[in-house]
C-alpha cells in the first residue's frame, strides 16, 4: 500500500496520430499540450506507447534521437513532469531494437528510464528484446511505476512494485479490428484498470492512440485515470466522446 502524501494533478493525452509520420503526429501532440496547459498546466503528464507512430531502421536511432528531444522540448516548454509514453530504439549494446519509455522533470532532466517486458505481436516480428527490469521513479513527492500496454495484463508486474508506488503510469498503443468499435476495449481496458488499481490499491492512469488515429490498425482510444476507490461507471465507459481530445 502507498504511504506517499503528496498530490499531483494528471493528464493522459490520447493523440489522433499518424503512422509512419513522425512530423505531424508530434504537432498534434504539441497542440493537445498547448490546449491543455492553456489556464493551468497539470504536473504530470503521460503520453502513449510508441507516441512518434514512427520506427527505425536496424542500427538506426534518428526517430529516438528525435522523439527524445521533442520530449524534452515539451517539458521544459510546458514546465510538466513528463512519462513521454514509449519510443521503440536500437539499444547498440544489445545490438537489437527495445520498446523505452522515459520519465522527464519539469526542466526536461531524466528520472529514469524503463524498457518493455512482455512484447505483443508486432514486437515479436520486429524482434525486440524485452527489458528486464521494473522502474520506480519520483515525481514531486508521489512515487510513479511505468508499465508498457501489454505488461499491464500480467498482474506480478503490478505486483512486484505496488508496495513502492503512489501511482501506476501506463503508456499503450491498444490495437482493435478495422471494422470494430472502440467500446469493447475501452470497456476491457477500463475494467482491467481498476482490476489493478484495486488489487493493488493504486492509482492507475494509462494513455492511448486515439480511434481516429490513421494507421494501417485501428486503436482503441482507451486512456483513462483510475481511483482505486471509486465505482465503474459502465455508461460513461462505453460512450464514444472526442477521440481527438486530451
Amino acid at each position: 500500500m502507498n504511504t506517499s502524501n503528496a498530490t499531483i494533478s494528471i493528464c493522459t493525452i490520447q493523440p489522433a496520430t499518424v503512422w509512419q509520420e513522425p512530423e505531424r503526429t508530434l504537432t498534434r501532440i504539441d497542440q493537445q499540450l498547448a490546449q491543455v496547459c492553456q489556464w493551468h498546466a497539470p504536473d504530470l503528464v503521460l503520453l502513449p506507447e510508441h507516441f512518434n507512430s514512427a520506427t527505425d531502421e536496424e542500427g538506426a536511432t534518428g526517430q529516438w534521437d528525435a522523439a527524445r528531444r521533442f520530449a524534452v522540448d515539451m517539458a521544459r516548454r510546458y514546465r510538466i513532469n513528463l512519462v513521454a509514453g514509449s519510443v521503440e530504439r536500437w539499444d547498440a549494446g544489445a545490438g537489437a531494437r527495445v520498446n523505452t519509455a522515459l520519465v522527464l522533470d519539469r526542466d526536461g532532466c531524466e528520472l529514469g528510464s524503463y524498457q518493455k517486458r512482455q512484447l505483443f505481436g508486432y514486437e515479436i516480428e520486429r524482434q525486440v528484446v524485452p527489458g528486464r527490469s521494473p522502474l520506480v521513479a519520483e515525481v514531486e513527492g508521489v512515487r510513479c511505476g511505468v508499465l508498457i500496454c501489454a505488461d499491464l495484463w500480467f498482474p506480478e508486474l503490478v505486483r512486484e512494485i505496488a508496495a513502492e508506488i503512489d501511482l501506476l503510469c501506463v503508456p499503450a498503443q491498444t490495437t482493435i479490428r478495422p471494422e470494430s468499435e472502440p467500446a469493447y476495449a475501452r470497456m476491457l481496458w477500463h475494467t482491467m484498470a481498476m482490476t489493478r488499481a484495486q488489487e493493488n490499491v493504486v492509482a492507475v492512469a494509462v494513455s492511448d492512440h486515439a480511434a481516429t488515429a490513421e494507421a494501417p490498425f485501428r486503436c482503441g482510444g482507451v486512456a483513462s485515470i483510475t481511483d482505486p476507490s471509486a465505482q465503474p461507471d459502465m455508461a460513461a465507459i462505453q460512450r464514444v466522446i472526442d477521440d481527438g481530445a486530451p
